[in-house]
């Protein structure tokens, strides 16, 4: 590769911005700082693989495209940026008034071929070699249709910036959790925390905001399904559920937000599970778990259970094993722990108090449960799941 001399670099960079009000930028390998750029964004395009004179990136969620070219100085190696929308994402700049930054460019956004008549107009000035725009839309084919290296980083990059963070998984999974236990008043209430937590939803559709909605919901549902499956209900009868709303939300021509719509379908799956377990379990048995899900932070001792459900304490015992395989005391362990880890994650106190507000006897053997349910401590839990702010 012929090297270019800065002067000439330089000169070129502004005749694009000149001629196109495309913002043009030139990235030197090995510099710890570059002008008007962050050095992690620095950083990440020039780790970004060119093999192409000319490599069409799309930069974000909502394709803001940019092209890449190498350059060589005598200097060392770097890369030439055509970026119509740097000035979102920079510092500043070059070769432009401050009046000019807040104008829109020549060519219309995110319009590739135009961008790329600038891009080959670039390319001649530098290597005086004439390209075929068609050549280099197919020569880029790999880039523009599949995902490329570099390019998850650069989606990451962006968010970081913005501060556009997916909502928390954790968050998400208790929802679902509570499909599959048929629990519809806990569901609703992880499912309110959940979309008040700060961030995002993921965007399923980049050029169209209802297909990224009902893509949203139809993702929904699916998960929806198999937490029912899993909670006990018929597959037919869950799979024929999830193509009911399914078709119904693809009739939908206009979504104004998703959550109502959420709230109805899952609230319908988990009311059947809880339909099934209700099924299969005797009354007394199914007041027994209810009042356990409502009342975790209370004594929960046989005794109380057995006279709130108005029976003795050794046939509560052995009909709960009977009908559930599980001895009342493991549940009432589990659930307690399932709480605590909601507590861990999505609340201020400190890992002292939560042991004593689930009633756990003393904090060594709320340690001792807690890692025979998870795997961690929940010192160990905390710092692997929670998120702290920088």
């Amino acid at each position: 590769m012929p090297t270019i001399t800065e002067t000439k670099l330089q000169w070129i960079l502004q005749t694009i911005y000149e001629t196109s009000r495309v913002p043009a930028f030139y990235l030197m390998r090995g510099l710890d700082r570059h002008p008007s750029f962050s050095p992690e964004l620095a950083n990440q395009l020039l780790s970004v693989p060119i093999h192409l004179k000319i490599q069409i990136i799309d930069y974000n969620t909502q394709m803001d495209k940019m092209i890449l070219m190498p350059v060589a100085t005598p200097e060392g190696q770097g890369l030439l940026v055509l970026w119509p929308n740097a000035q979102s994402y920079v510092e500043h700049v070059p070769f432009s008034l401050d009046q000019q930054l807040n104008s829109t460019t020549f060519i219309e956004h995110n319009d590739l071929h135009q961008l790329l008549s600038v891009a080959i107009m670039a390319h001649y000035l530098l290597h005086h070699e004439i390209l075929d725009q068609n050549q280099v839309l197919e020569d880029n084919k790999h880039v523009i249709n599949s995902p490329t290296e570099g390019v998850l980083e650069l989606s990451l990059l962006e968010q970081r910036e913005r501060r556009l963070f997916h909502k928390s998984y954790l968050s998400e999974k208790k929802v679902f959790d509570q499909v599959r236990l048929g629990n519809k008043h806990n569901m609703l209430l992880y499912l309110k925390q959940h979309m008040e937590l700060n961030g995002v939803y993921g965007t399923l559709s980049k050029q169209d905001s209802l297909r990224s909605k009902k893509n949203l919901i139809i993702a929904a549902i699916t998960l929806g399904t198999r937490a029912a499956i899993d909670g006990g209900l018929y597959s037919e009868s869950a799979l024929t559920l999830s193509d009911t709303y399914i078709q119904h939300i693809e009739k939908l021509t206009r979504i104004d937000s998703i959550h109502p719509i959420l709230h109805k379908i899952l609230g319908d799956f988990t009311e059947r599970v809880a339909k099934v377990h209700r099924a299969h379990n005797s009354k007394d048995i199914l007041l027994c778990q209810e009042y356990i899900f409502n009342h975790l932070y209370d004594d929960l001792s046989l005794s109380v259970l057995s006279k709130h459900l108005q029976i003795s304490p050794s046939y509560l015992s052995r009909k709960f094993k009977e009908e559930t395989g599980e001895a009342l005391r493991i549940f009432i362990q589990r659930q307690r722990i399932e709480e605590a880890k909601n507590l861990i994650v999505f609340s201020d106190y400190r890992l002292s108090e939560i042991h004593t507000l689930l009633n756990f006897h003393d904090q060594s053997y709320f340690i001792k449960v807690f890692r025979k349910h998870t795997g961690f401590t929940p010192k160990e839990y905390r710092n692997r799941f929670v998120v702290k702010p920088s």
